[in-house]
């Protein structure tokens, strides 16, 4: 149980100038004044009273001296009650008996936050334990707040003020204002504080920061042990991310979800009915009179609930109060909170909801039936003959892969659905396969059916990316994607971004050569060294690759730095069942760096081309480095993969032509840096605007 009066003093004693006749406090600002009143009856005070006495809290007991009305409260704990007579116990040792005989009792003040009855009394018997009093009909009032106040314990305040702290503690609070009490009233620096001027206060609970911003001073008074100050929060709304044009879809749920947190300075638990919801927070409505939330605070542990599921569980961050007129002349607080960082499952549970709800054709990470996906695949054409070729010899060990990758939904894999009717008409799936970077792969659309249904599931991906990239959990600074050239689908949506993005650092694409790794003919060549790379060889790469390129290639592929976020994401492919190895070496000609290979050893299929299960080359020097030390170098470190054959990817793809060696194709490799995202979904919808185009002038040319 905890107190919850609405007075807002932990003190037993107040100052010997109370609070007025109409029942306000020193300190209140005017929004806070009590205002009209009304008799009560005898059974509404025995319930005002014994609600005290159930919450463990306390009332006021008012003495006066006769001759000049002045006086002072003691907090005192109610026993039950009858309305007629009162029993209390007093809270903490205040003046003795010689004291009290100079006063006489003359009212009782009961509160429950919002709530304020001024009971008139007459002492029957009064001690150093407690006071026994009788409650006449005559007189007894009520009093509204326009707000509830909410009791605060254990929360710690820090004010400053142009270089000078003060330390106290948040008495009480509501939407509106903020009672603090300052620790020392000696201090010298208790005349420091300018009223006048805005404080920043910083509200603590156990350490851990609850809020902090800035803040008005409404009024400034004395009392035991320091000053007390009413602290009006200057915003109404703050910004934690940068704006963005392209904004997460907000949607209404039905039925809605139910938020529930603990709220941090009251520590009551809270229920409030979601009234939107999207992938990057919440809005819920309080009633005014009842609100509590105010911008900046934040919430450690706030849930999302739908029919006794939890969408969402995280850290949240109120961003936004906004005061809205009902048509029935209600007023209600409009919250919007922000999810400060989600886990993967619940992106996806939450992503799920909002996105079907938005078309129930559109699912992530859904259940699917491993035939129909697979019936789908070769459908498509995305699984075409000379690709099943390459895979029907290990097609048991892809079904294994695909059955854990979509059945388990591991967090380490995104995938996303267009379906109407059991019937899958559109793919797209996502891979975080390095630290920072989601791969983009198996985008395929039926060729029947819905004609844009690979539309919808490319920008159902984009959405979910536009959600969750800021989240650190998501880890989604980039997006990456290989794709062919003279695909055009791809080659038209990722090669118009990064050309209208037109900043290499939002947006490149690199070319590599594809072949897979032939076996060395013949001795090996010698004059080359093979190391483990060093951050010195990573930096000298990173300087080439700017002056050659400026792109996104080498943050994509985690190649400006070595640290243990890779050995962080492999151990996380190890807890999900999965496979994921990578080590980089550099190549050394002459004492020279000449090239880095990075090798990346997966689960058979986790990629269908093996662009996840290949070896990356990127060759500073091709003077100094002769293709017959490459492939040297290369047949050393083929035994990292089972067949002895994997993939090779070379940049700049112009080596290989220099000296004439035969490759099967080549794959543009697609970064988007997603602090672009904005530019992104630009870009995608002024190429289909002119794809469209494109099509009504090809119709109509020929008519």
């Amino acid at each position: 149980m905890h107190d919850g009066g609405g007075l807002g003093s932990s003190s037993a004693f107040l100052s010997f100038d109370p609070p007025d006749r109409s029942g306000g406090r020193a300190g209140e600002s005017g929004a806070e004044n009590l205002r009209g009143g009304r008799r009560i009856k005898h059974r509404d005070l025995a319930n005002l009273l014994n609600a005290a006495h159930f919450r463990e809290g306390g009332v006021y007991v008012r003495f006066e001296r006769p001759d000049c009305g002045t006086g002072f409260f003691l907090k005192a704990l109610p026993e039950p009650s009858d309305g007629q007579t009162l029993s209390c116990r007093w809270a903490a040792k205040g003046p003795g008996p010689e004291k009290l005989a100079e006063y006489s009792c003359t009212s009782i003040l009961i509160s429950d936050g919002r709530v304020h009855a001024s009971v008139p009394a007459e002492a029957t018997s009064v001690d150093e334990a407690g006071i026994r009093v009788r409650l006449p009909q005559p007189g007894v009032q009520e009093s509204v707040r326009a707000q509830e106040r909410y009791v605060c314990e254990g929360v710690r305040a820090r004010i400053l003020q142009s270089g000078v702290t003060w330390e106290g503690t948040l008495e009480d609070f509501n939407g509106v204002s903020l009672g603090v009490t300052l620790d020392d009233g000696s201090s010298p620096s208790r005349n420091w504080l300018n009223p006048a001027q805005p404080v920043t206060l910083l509200l603590f609970r156990d350490g851990e920061l609850l809020f902090s911003g800035e803040c008005s001073v409404l009024k400034k008074a004395p009392g035991p042990p320091g000053a007390r100050l009413a602290l009006f929060p200057s915003r109404s709304n703050l910004q934690r991310y940068p704006p963005r044009k392209h904004r997460s879809h907000r949607q209404e749920l039905s039925p809605s979800p139910t938020v529930r947190f603990v709220h941090p300075l009251s520590g009551r638990t809270e229920y409030l009915r979601a009234e939107n919801l999207s992938g990057m927070g919440v809005c819920v409505e309080e009633f005014f009179e009842r609100s509590s939330l105010i911008p900046g605070l934040i919430i450690e542990d706030l849930s999302v609930e739908l029919a006794g599921s939890v969408l969402a569980a995280c850290r949240a961050q109120v961003l936004y109060v906004n005061l809205l007129e009902k048509s029935d002349g209600r007023r209600t607080a409009r919250c919007g909170l922000v999810f400060l960082d989600l886990e993967a499952r619940d992106q996806v549970r939450l992503s799920s909801a909002v996105h079907s709800a938005i078309d129930g054709r559109l699912s992530v990470c859904g259940p699917v039936e491993m035939d129909e996906l697979w019936s789908f695949f070769f459908e498509s054409g995305f699984i075409y003959p000379s690709k099943y070729l390459s895979l029907q010899a290990h097609k048991d060990e892809f079904c294994r892969t695909y059955r854990k990758l979509y059945e388990d939904s591991p967090t380490i894999a995104r995938h996303f659905f267009f379906r109407d009717k059991g019937r899958i008409f559109g793919h797209m799936s996502m891979l975080r396969f390095y630290p920072d970077s989601w791969l983009i792969q198996h985008h395929a659309a039926s060729r029947d059916g819905y004609g844009g249904a690979g539309v919808s599931v490319l920008d159902e991906a984009g959405r979910f990316t536009n959600d969750f990239h800021l989240h650190p959990r998501a880890r989604m600074d980039y997006l990456m994607c290989y794709f062919r050239p003279e695909n055009r689908f791809p080659a038209r949506v990722f090669g118009n971004a990064a050309k209208d993005i037109a900043d290499p650092k939002g947006s490149s694409v690199d070319t590599f050569a594809y072949l897979s790794l032939p076996e060395l003919e013949g001795a090996a060549a010698e004059g080359f060294q093979l190391f483990p790379a060093r951050p010195e060889d990573l930096q000298e790469l990173g300087r080439w690759y700017e002056s050659r390129s400026g792109g996104l290639t080498l943050d994509a592929l985690a190649l400006r730095r070595l640290d243990g976020s890779d050995a962080e994401l492999s151990g996380e492919y190890r807890r999900e069942g999965f496979r994921r190895e990578r080590q980089v070496f550099s190549l050394r000609s002459g004492g020279a760096l000449a090239a880095v290979i990075q090798v990346t050893v997966s689960d058979l299929g986790l990629n269908l081309s093996n662009l996840t299960s290949c070896m990356h080359v990127l060759v500073l020097d091709s003077e100094r480095l002769s293709a017959a030390a490459l492939f040297s170098a290369l047949d050393a470190l083929r035994g990292a993969y089972p067949d002895g054959h994997p993939p090779v990817l070379v940049y700049p793809r112009e080596y290989l032509d220099r000296y004439s060696v035969p490759y099967e194709k080549t794959y543009a490799l697609w970064v988007l840096n997603t602090a672009y995202s904005d530019a992104y979904f630009e870009s995608v919808r002024d190429t289909f605007r002119r794809s469209c185009r494109e099509q009504e002038e090809r119709r109509a040319g020929s008519d």
